[in-house]
């Protein structure tokens, strides 16, 4: 009863703050009163974004690498998706991995593994989750910025239930999104790709048969039967999201490799943005430190927030 109590006055005491700082019509408490209800609504939605677009992540990956890359994956950005499955060449309990139905073994037969993956999903999770994210074991994913990306009010809008497909897009062989820099899929457009794949709709352009291939540019292909094209993926200066190198490859912009220029159809440029949602050929190691320099490093923001006190000798005059 008395932390009932406690905690009822604490709330009264807010809402008293709340309703004198309305009726005071100083134009400075009210600027301030305007500033802090704005990062209040602000604060909110993006928690609101966080909890209800519900991402379920893939990441394509074998089994000598489980241990290696797969695990800086388990140990960084996976478990910030909802759910997080690891795509192998062997099943593998203990860590876990496991080998969809149809696929190859092998570290090869990258087209088997990603089309029977997108099956497997639509048959086991299609109507649990919004989006389907994936990722190779080399990349990296800002999972808060693709959840904002995914579920903030935008033009057009990126309502799950209508088909949807992002990534960096490539300009080249009738253009597809780079499978190493990562792809995200609505559940409607997974929907929408298993009729294509299920019925084997325009076998010269969707290879169903096939095991391996270009995987990225095959599934581009296989969207496109279904009437599926990649989404605007750029933010509001025009810069990148999803990335096809390492952050200081992007960062600099120096260093790009002839093709690059030729596929990329976003001119390549230096600089990353602020909504950065992924990067690729992530070593476990660098792949490590960005998470570090991102969620451990950041939190020196939060600083402010801390129950802290000041050691007594900034407290007085010295010389």
């Amino acid at each position: 009863m008395k932390t009932k109590a406690i905690f009822t006055f604490f709330c009264t005491g807010i809402l008293m703050c709340a309703w004198k700082l309305f009726q005071d019509t100083s134009p400075t408490n009210r600027e301030a009163h305007n500033g802090i209800m704005q990062l209040l609504q602000k604060r909110n939605l993006v928690n609101k974004i966080q909890t209800r677009v519900k991402v379920l992540c893939f990441v394509e990956t074998c089994e000598k690498n489980l241990r290696t890359r797969a695990q800086s994956i388990k140990d960084t950005w996976g478990p910030r998706c909802d759910k997080t499955l690891y795509i192998s060449d062997k099943d593998n309990s203990t860590f876990p991995s496991f080998r969809p139905p149809g696929v190859e073994p092998g570290y090869g037969a990258l087209w088997s593994k990603t089309m029977f993956t997108f099956r497997y999903l639509y048959k086991h999770y299609l109507n649990e989750y919004h989006w389907f994210m994936k990722a190779d074991d080399d990349t990296y994913v800002v999972v808060e910025n693709l959840k904002y990306f995914l579920g903030k009010e935008s033009l057009p809008k990126h309502n799950p239930d209508e088909p949807h497909y992002f990534g960096k897009h490539f300009k080249t062989l009738g253009g597809y999104t780079s499978g190493g820099a990562g792809y995200v899929l609505s559940r409607e457009a997974l929907r929408q790709l298993e009729d294509v794949l299920a019925n084997e709709r325009s076998p010269d352009d969707c290879k169903t048969k096939e095991t391996d291939g270009v995987e990225d540019a095959l599934l581009g292909k296989c969207l496109a039967v279904a009437g599926i094209h990649h989404g605007y993926t750029l933010d509001s200066a025009g810069m990148d999201l999803f990335h096809s190198f390492w952050p200081d490859f992007e960062f600099f912009g120096d260093q790009f490799p002839e093709w690059y220029y030729k596929y990329s159809a976003n001119p390549p440029s230096s600089g990353c943005s602020n909504e950065t949602i992924t990067f690729h050929y992530m070593d476990p190691r660098v792949m490590r430190v960005t998470h570090f320099a991102i969620y451990k490093l950041g939190a020196l923001l939060g600083r402010a927030k801390q129950n802290v006190t000041l050691n007594k000798f900034y407290s007085q005059d010295h010389d």
